[in-house]
Formats: structure tokens, C-alpha cells, sequence
């Protein structure tokens, strides 16, 4: 079965900076990136602060791994796809 083709996001994900987030990140809760299958975490804002929703990952290391693998971690490279060009980060 063929994914159904959504409108891209407005708002950027905090790891990837990809705009897959339909409303802003304050509001995304438990939201995930299709880009980079990171889990917003609205209760930890900092980037060196462990998020719950992301088996205690820092934000910190979620945008290194994204650089490294092209997933917030290794395992779900498989459940990741590319950005659409309506998603690619603002310059």
C-alpha cells in the first residue's frame, strides 16, 4: 500500500530543522518527524537536557546522530524518509 501524500509541516523539527511539524514545537506534543523520527518532547527544551520521549537522548545528539546515520538514531534509519523539497530547512 502507497503512503498517503500529506501537505509538509510549517514549523521545523528541533533535530533535523526540516519543516515536518504541523503546528509549533511548544504545541507538537508526542509528535514525530517523518524526516528524522524524532519524538518532540515539549517538557525538555534545552539541547543537553535527556528527552523521556527519546529513551533519554539529548536533542544534542539527536541532530549528530541525523548528520551521521539520517535518523535521530541508527535503528530507525530504516523508518525515516527523505525531505520533501516544501521540507527542507530555511537558509
Amino acid at each position: 500500500m502507497a503512503e498517503a501524500v500529506r501537505p509538509g509541516g510549517v514549523h521545523p523539527c528541533p533535530c533535523c530543522r526540516c519543516l515536518t511539524f504541523p503546528v509549533p514545537r511548544e504545541a507538537a506534543v508526542a509528535f514525530i518527524c517523518p524526516v528524522c523520527f524524532w519524538e518532540n518532547d515539549v517538557f525538555s527544551p534545552g539541547e543537553d537536557e535527556p528527552s523521556d520521549e527519546n529513551g533519554g537522548m539529548t536533542l544534542r545528539e539527536g541532530r549528530a546522530n541525523y548528520h551521521a546515520f539520517g535518523a535521530a538514531r541508527a535503528r530507525l534509519v530504516r523508518c525515516v524518509r527523505p525531505p520533501r523539497p516544501d521540507e527542507l530547512p530555511q537558509t
